[in-house]
């Protein structure tokens, strides 16, 4: 049943925020005429972006393969609202968007908050003034922008810097080196470069970076991004003509402004139901949410987990106005890929996200990685044309006791709150 405000705000049962792979999801699942919901998803972009493809951006626009969102969900039973998420208000259940210039407020019986994620420049004076960012939009840090200032020094020698060491840095080295051979890349980590999940992961990956000829500097944690060098905590400066910044993700700022329970990364904390601990009337799908439940298993960013949490959640809102209860959110895909350049890594995962078995590499691997994409955009295109008959690939993750192993992340969540 929808809130009674007391005001004209237009009332939605649910409303989505963010049109990723993810809010997606939930808002066609949600879509259904016979459940009767009215669905509202906001998305400040006409386009849908596949994030999974951003590196690519770097060396040209990559044509979205879903052009407008409008067009998309024209015959769906979802309004979709292009507007710019201001703020939050979980107490009064009202959202104040931005749509064209003019400020308006919605509001909600429950919401599905779907924002995602960028590249967290707060890590590291300058990195935000000095770094470009694989991050969608047309900023002036952004993916397009990085583009440009590649494609103007690709004429000459030029330097190349990488920062990070996780999938997201060695996609954008990796791209980089095979685009323009002749371009001086280096790749800057923390701790080891394609640490991120086993060692027979990291020995393919540091071999296809080397093979393209990218440059691996490990243990040198920058600390601060001049305008021309970063600065790492060793001392040692690393200049460049061009940086990219890829050392870790944060979610909007939207969630802890509002006052909800969130991580150090402001992502939304969320019980096993993926609804908020702190305000059970919002839920947190895909890359804005840190699930906190009895799992041992990490819950890695990818574009499949993303839009299965949104099916989830979808799920949740309906179960709720039909008065049942479903079982809790527990999701294992069976495989990861990491694109580099003209390469990939590709890997199988046991129920609890550990990478086993055998390591693809190569050109082959590559191939299967654009597959694995096509598939995940695929998904979303059948969701809208059979809502609700969708079922998915994947596992039931294992309970905390019978975990491999606990990750940092799920044992000791560091929680803020904005009130």
């Amino acid at each position: 049943m929808s809130p009674s405000l007391g005001s004209s705000h237009e009332v939605y049962d649910v409303v989505v925020l963010g049109a990723g792979y993810a809010g997606m999801m939930a808002a066609l699942r949600m879509g259904r005429r016979r459940l009767g919901l009215r669905v509202a998803l906001v998305n400040n972009d006409e386009q849908f972006v596949e994030r999974v493809r951003l590196q690519e951006s770097m060396v040209a626009p990559v044509k979205p393969r879903i052009a407008s969102l409008s067009r998309y969900l024209r015959r769906t039973n979802v309004q979709f609202i292009r507007a710019r998420v201001l703020s939050l208000d979980p107490v009064r259940n009202e959202v104040a968007i931005e749509e064209d210039g003019s400020p308006r407020t919605i509001a909600f019986a429950q919401l599905i908050y779907a924002l995602g994620s960028h590249v967290d420049t707060d890590n590291a004076p300058g990195a935000r003034q000095h770094a470009f960012r694989l991050d969608p939009g047309e900023g002036p840090r952004s993916a397009a922008a990085l583009r440009a200032a590649l494609h103007e020094i690709a004429g000459r020698p030029a330097r190349v810097l990488a920062v990070g060491g996780g999938p997201l840095s060695v996609e954008a080295a990796g791209e980089a080196k095979s685009t323009w051979p002749n371009m001086s890349v280096t790749l800057l980590s923390a701790t080891s470069a394609g640490d991120f999940s086993s060692a027979k992961v990291q020995s393919v990956v540091r071999r296809d970076l080397t093979r393209l000829g990218v440059e691996l500097v490990d243990n040198e944690r920058v600390i601060e991004i001049e305008s021309d060098a970063a600065i790492a905590a060793s001392g040692r400066r690393f200049p460049f003509d061009i940086c990219i910044w890829a050392a870790g993700m944060r979610a909007p700022p939207i969630a802890r402004q509002a006052g909800l329970e969130v991580d150090a990364q402001d992502r939304v904390v969320v019980g096993t139901d993926l609804r908020s601990v702190s305000h059970p009337t919002i839920l947190a799908v895909g890359d804005s949410a840190h699930p906190n439940g009895p799992t041992g298993a990490p819950f890695r960013a990818s574009a499949l987990a993303a839009a299965v949490s949104g099916v989830y959640a979808a799920e949740q809102v309906i179960a709720r106005n039909q008065g049942l209860l479903i079982r809790p959110f527990s999701f294992s895909t069976f495989a990861q890929a990491v694109a580099i350049g003209r390469f990939a890594a590709l890997f199988l995962l046991d129920a609890n996200d550990h990478q086993m078995l055998f390591v693809m590499g190569g050109r082959t691997a590559s191939v299967l990685r654009s597959v694995l994409i096509w598939l995940v955009l695929h998904f979303i295109t059948f969701e809208r044309l059979l809502p609700g008959l969708q079922t998915w690939p994947g596992r039931t993750r294992a309970a905390a006791p019978s975990a491999a192993q606990k990750s940092p992340d799920q044992s000791d969540v560091q929680l803020k709150t904005g009130r």
